[in-house]
């Protein structure tokens, strides 16, 4: 591609904020002065949004939906905005494919929503794994203040030890370690590992899934060169994780990494997807469908989730 780099972004649940939080990071103060911003989604949408939230300037709009501003129904799970979310991901997906666009940024969709419209994926990091035909990604949380990557994502906690396996761990440790320095320029990215029981365990105390898989994932991801601590036990990791001691901590499950994380960066945390042959980010908030169209909604992880797509350009 030639010019300036392009980012596609999609509009999310079109009754949840996403419109809201994208007209409002678009128009941040600099975005369109040095990349190019394309807008995927309902354009009787966005442009309300733009009339509502932004400055009524001009938009690059890609439609691929057939969602009218009769279809919104604020702040309410539907068929209709499932469809048009998964259409609109489905869209830039394909732009990003075909190197239309150098990287995607996709506001929050629900669940529920794309469930109704017959979606089965549990949510944004599946489907674009499918999408992509990718075989392992990671869902890496970037921060101000530290980096989260969990083993197993949307899973029901109960279902996790099973899913703990020296095989996940190593494939989560191994795929961070490599983005890392592809996508974020660091050259030798420091990592640590969360045990998955109290105190990592306690040498199998509390349990055994430290002894029998995490360790052996680790000893197999150092005898590769990769930098790697653990397991170490959660409660106090995230102690020195705050004071800059790795690049990375790789929890065993999502509110084991991302209770602390978002903690401390509920506004300017940033979802990145590893492993994808394409770059995505998002902001690490859902629809929030209470203020949704409100006028209430936040942009700044939106607006992290654009600098973050932009900065991994510039290194790549």
């Amino acid at each position: 591609m030639s010019g300036k780099p392009k980012i596609a972004v999609t509009m999310g649940d079109p009754n949840g904020i996403g419109p809201e939080v994208c007209i409002r990071a678009f128009y941040d103060g600099f975005f369109e002065e040095i990349y190019d911003i394309v807008f995927i989604g309902s354009e009787a949408v966005l442009q309300r949004a733009n009339g509502e939230f932004g400055k009524g300037g001009h938009l690059s709009i890609i439609d691929p939906t057939d969602f009218s501003l009769e279809d919104i129904e604020e702040g309410v799970r539907s068929e209709k905005a499932g469809r048009a979310s998964v259409v609109c991901i489905e869209k830039a997906v394909a732009m990003a494919l075909a190197g239309e666009v150098d990287a995607i940024v996709t506001a929050p969709i629900s669940k529920r929503s794309i469930h109704m419209a017959g979606s089965t994926y549990p949510g944004h990091t599946e489907m674009l794994m499918d999408l992509t035909g990718s075989e392992n990604v990671v869902m890496l949380f970037e921060g101000t203040r530290f980096r989260v990557a969990p083993v197993t994502i949307h899973v029901p906690l109960r279902e996790v030890p099973d899913m703990i396996t020296e095989e996940s761990v190593y494939v989560t440790v191994s795929i961070s370690a490599r983005e890392l320095k592809k996508r974020f320029g660091v050259e030798d990215p420091k990592i640590v590992v969360c045990g998955l029981n109290p105190h990592a365990g306690e040498s199998g105390s509390f349990g055994n899934e430290e002894q029998e898989h995490i360790i052996p994932a680790l000893e197999r991801a150092r005898a590769e060169g990769i930098s790697v601590e653990g397991p170490l036990p959660a409660d106090t990791l995230f102690y020195d994780a705050l004071r800059g001691k790795w690049d990375l901590v790789v929890a065993m499950y999502h509110d084991q990494g991302f209770v602390p994380f978002k903690m401390l960066s509920f506004d300017t945390g940033v979802n990145v997807t590893l492993g994808l042959p394409i770059l995505r980010t998002s902001p690490d908030h859902g629809t929030a469908f209470d203020i949704a169209w409100k006028g209430a909604a936040r942009p700044e992880s939106m607006i992290q989730a654009i600098k973050v797509a932009m900065e991994i350009c510039d290194i790549r």
